[in-house]
């Protein structure tokens, strides 16, 4: 694997320049694929595995992120080869499941094989069955192999014992790697096609989040909001939410995944909505924090909007060419200021900082990137081994024009982590999806009630 190391650190440092020299098409898939290909090392062909489709009773089949950007094939078990250097002009062939009825009726309908030449702009299209027998002839004469194997172990393996049988005949030892680097680096930055599913998804999310606010009421569940969430994405012609809705109230709220959404809310507590629509494949991530009440009391009212006034300096942060360090270290400033103001923390800024005794208050991140995931692929500038809290804290990564990703300050105040208890169980998280333009930022998410006295219209209206 390490032999092809330093050809594809080399490739992923010239990806920003490169991408501008690549032909447009008018398949954003087809511009996508020619993108790779151009990055590709000679002599190399990529294999990328769509999984087979689980138990439909449990889990409907959603296509492998990868697969699906570089292909927008929609059908599970399938084979897609790129090949750069292909003598027969066939750069790009795709496997797939045949058109067969009887076993349509049951599971759905199916592209099949002419339909993937025809409507999905391959080269040439193949029954899956035949991928073994075939891939033999297509990968003969490759110099280095790069695999994404859409979570299926067994294909890995059985695909990298076939390609080293093959190293009998090859002039010197063929590497294997990884093809995730390569394509998570052009997902960073999102083209236009995808810059108007992630609108979309973000816009399905702000009416769930007002639906919401609309339905709180003291003595109703946490899932009675979770349940207007869902039915905003749903209704809005969305597949299914971006990540199971996190709804906690009082106690609950001071727990950044809690995911049970079965506590009675009671007048004075606070509320933390972090729910999130899926469209098209796309995702959003946005959060909302209020009083269940529908007035914030003195003390909400001082952390929210410490967290309010962290995200707005966080948001005018965000322009192509700050780190996420920078973005974070912003966020941070506030709301340890904040925090010493109301008497949370004690002592100089800076000592606290470099302590890090705002974490026990403010434990996350500011940023993670989105798109075709909640946790969108791409690097962050750190080992990958390092946990996703730090990485997203200590994340070195440049921002540019496309990227997407989001801004979300929190201020968490369990029972007992203070002496003065008016302060307890007091939880705010105010998070958005945001565009990089190369102005600044294009909140996909802001039309959310944020604003306190937004807020609070906004809780009374129901």
């Amino acid at each position: 694997m390490s032999l092809l190391a330093p050809v594809l650190a080399g490739l992923l440092a010239a990806s920003a320049a490169g991408a501008a020299e690549t032909a447009p098409s008018a398949s954003p898939f087809a511009a996508r694929r020619a993108a790779l290909l151009a990055r590709m090392p000679a002599g190399s062909v990529a294999v990328l595995r769509a999984p087979a489709e689980p138990d439909q009773s449990v889990d409907p089949f959603r296509q492998d992120s990868d697969f699906w950007y570089l292909t927008g094939f929609p059908d599970s078990d399938a084979v897609a080869l790129l090949r750069p250097g292909a003598a027969d002009g066939k750069r790009y062939v795709l496997f797939v499941r045949p058109k067969d009825f009887g076993e349509e009726q049951w599971s759905g309908w199916r592209v099949g094989v002419d339909a993937a030449r025809s409507e999905h702009g391959a080269d040439d299209a193949h029954p899956i069955a035949d991928f073994e027998q075939r891939a033999r002839e297509l990968l003969k004469g490759a110099q280095s192999l790069l695999i994404r194997d859409g979570g299926d172990g067994a294909f890995r393996e059985a695909l990298l014992a076939a390609w080293h049988r093959g190293d009998a005949d090859a002039r010197a030892l063929r590497p294997a790697a990884d093809l995730g680097p390569l394509v998570h680096q052009l997902r960073l930055v999102k083209d236009a096609a995808e810059q108007a599913l992630l609108r979309r998804a973000a816009a399905l999310s702000v009416e769930g989040h007002r639906a919401a606010m609309a339905a709180l009421r003291p003595g109703r569940h946490e899932y009675h909001l979770k349940a207007k969430i869902v039915e905003a994405c749903l209704a809005g012609g969305a597949a299914r939410v971006a990540y199971p809705p996190i709804v906690g109230s009082g106690p609950n709220a001071v727990v950044l995944h809690y995911n049970r959404d079965d506590r009675r809310m009671a007048a004075g507590e606070m509320v933390v909505n972090d729910s999130g629509c899926e469209y098209e494949r796309y995702a959003s991530d946005v959060t909302r924090s209020y009083p269940v009440s529908g007035r914030f009391t003195p003390e909400q009212r001082a952390i929210y909007q410490v967290v309010l006034d962290a995200q707005k300096a966080g948001l005018a942060k965000v322009r192509p060419g700050t780190s996420m360090t920078e973005l974070y270290n912003t966020t941070v400033e506030v709301v340890v200021d904040g925090l010493r103001r109301l008497g949370l923390l004690a002592g100089e800024r800076d000592a606290i900082i470099r302590q890090r005794e705002f974490r026990k208050f403010y434990p996350h991140g500011c940023c993670h990137w989105v798109g075709l995931d909640v946790h969108d692929a791409g690097s962050y500038g750190v080992p990958e081994n390092v946990e996703r809290p730090e990485r997203y804290s200590q994340s070195s990564a440049t921002l540019a024009a496309g990227m997407v990703l989001t801004v979300e300050p929190g201020i968490y105040i369990p029972e007992g982590s203070t002496s003065d208890r008016k302060w307890w169980n007091i939880g705010a998280r105010i998070e958005d999806t945001v565009l990089v333009t190369p102005g600044g930022a294009d909140c996909l998410s802001c039309a959310a009630p944020k604003e306190i006295g937004d807020l609070e219209k906004a809780l009374q209206s129901n």
